[in-house]
């Protein structure tokens, strides 16, 4: 009886030795009673090794390119989205956990699994998910990888055709954009009249200037504004102002050419920049309500005498404002192109900044091989660039035209867009290009279409 009670019992001992055992398997997950739950994700970085020009640029970009993480949705993606063409394959992928650890980590792909050691490449062309386990053995997350690349080059400019002009647009025209409205001022049917639309919609409507400048002396090209106010010169040097376009009053009448805004240290300082005649000679002025004149003392490129050079534009310019008030020496106003008083037409960029004791500091490229002396250059600034359009080409100066490169294919024109010269061409708080008509290479119909582009990777 005793021996049969002594075999029970080494039975017993016997299968509780084989199932502790195998509790003890090396082989086999462990459960880690009292282990962190935590299985989140807490940071997520890529690098990789270049192999391609393309890569030695986009590649640097990616290791220093932040990822979010929802833990919500179990999601890791970059807000800011990598270089267009980055191309998607092995890359060093480094994370970090909670301060506990993990368990075991997971490649889940669309029809397998793959245990990761953490330090091997992964293949993300193959579009894996990685799955953390919980240092407990019981806990796991599974992430999503979604890395975002841009998937149009953030270089090019995309034109669209958004609207056209009203049909009694007449061939002269001049677009000014004034808080969210543009205004076209144009002769139409042989009246002088503005046209007027929201930039949202492009409805215009139709308001004739009975008041001021006559549709047979006015200088369309000049209309400028300042100050939230137009103003605008006719033939017979007469000025007036403006505050809707529409209702005009007469101010100085000694202004041959409105040059444009003449920037300042400070904007209280900022005027605008005119030709006035005295005695027959025509000098630099500056006003700031076009009634009062102060002649300019004193050119940097004479010293001897401040009468504007008769190869100086005085027509058919264009003119761009550079406004830098920490860096004064790039506070510049620049005129391109136009027909000087002399009659000679002009390719060249002359630079006028403002210096002290009613100084005017006056220079020019002296030559320009690249483009001809055309009418109706137009001009603008974008993208931190001076471009300049004639002919339907854009060209591009980083020195505020001392030096111009013909715009790379990405930024030119539509095809699309009809020959012309004469634009009036705008550049708007969202970074859009509007062209407005245009004198047509050929024929005596005015363009009347209006286009808009953008560089992608200016879109706000």
């Amino acid at each position: 009886m005793k021996l049969k009670k002594f075999s029970y019992l080494l039975l017993f001992v016997t299968f509780s030795l084989i199932a502790l055992s195998s509790c003890n398997d090396n082989n086999t997950t462990t459960t880690t009673e009292g282990g962190s739950a935590d299985a989140q994700i807490y940071s997520f970085k890529l690098s990789a090794i270049a192999v391609s020009s393309i890569d030695s640029v986009n590649y640097p970009i990616m290791a220093s390119t932040k990822f979010s993480i929802d833990q919500s949705r179990n999601l890791i993606y970059n807000i800011d989205s990598l270089p267009y063409k980055t191309k998607i394959k092995k890359f060093a992928t480094t994370l970090t956990y909670s301060s506990y650890g993990i368990g075991k980590l997971q490649l889940v792909y669309p029809d397998s699994i793959a245990e990761w050691n953490g330090t091997d490449s992964i293949n993300y062309a193959l579009n894996p998910k990685i799955k953390v386990y919980a240092a407990n053995g019981l806990d796991s997350r599974e992430y999503t990888i979604d890395i975002r690349i841009h998937k149009i080059d953030p270089d090019t400019i995309i034109w669209h055709k958004v609207a056209t002009l009203p049909d009694a647009v007449g061939i002269q025209q001049k677009t000014v954009l004034k808080d969210n409205d543009f205004y076209t001022f144009t002769i139409a049917d042989g009246n002088l009249a503005v046209y007027k639309a929201s930039k949202g919609a492009l409805a215009w409507s139709k308001n004739p200037i009975t008041t001021g400048p006559s549709a047979a002396n006015i200088v369309i090209e000049s209309i400028t504004l300042f100050n939230n106010t137009f103003y605008v010169v006719d033939k017979n040097n007469q000025s007036y102002s403006s505050n809707d376009g529409i209702n005009w009053t007469a101010k100085n009448n000694e202004v041959k050419a409105i040059y444009g805004v003449l920037p300042g240290a400070t904007a209280a300082k900022d005027s605008l920049l005119v030709a006035t005649e005295q005695g027959g000679k025509y000098y630099f002025a500056k006003t700031a309500d076009m009634q009062t004149l102060v002649l300019v003392k004193n050119l940097s490129s004479n010293p001897f005498s401040n009468e504007i050079s008769q190869s100086f534009p005085v027509s058919d310019f264009s003119p761009v404002t550079f406004i830098n008030r920490a860096n004064l020496s790039s506070n510049v106003l620049t005129i391109t192109g136009g027909r000087g008083f002399n009659n000679q037409q002009s390719n060249l960029t002359w630079s006028l900044r403002a210096g002290d004791d009613n100084l005017l500091e006056l220079g020019s490229n002296q030559v320009n091989l690249l483009f001809g002396a055309n009418d109706g250059i137009s001009c603008f600034s974008y993208d931190t660039y001076l471009f300049a359009l004639t002919g339907n080409i854009l060209y591009k100066s980083d020195s505020m035209g001392v030096k111009w490169i013909l715009a790379p294919s990405k930024e030119s024109l539509s095809t699309s867009i009809p020959k012309a010269s004469g634009q009036s061409v705008i550049v708007d708080s969202e970074n859009y290009i509007w062209i407005f008509g245009g004198i047509p290479k050929t024929g005596s119909t005015p363009v009347k279409e209006i286009w808009r582009g953008r560089l992608n990777r200016l879109n706000p």
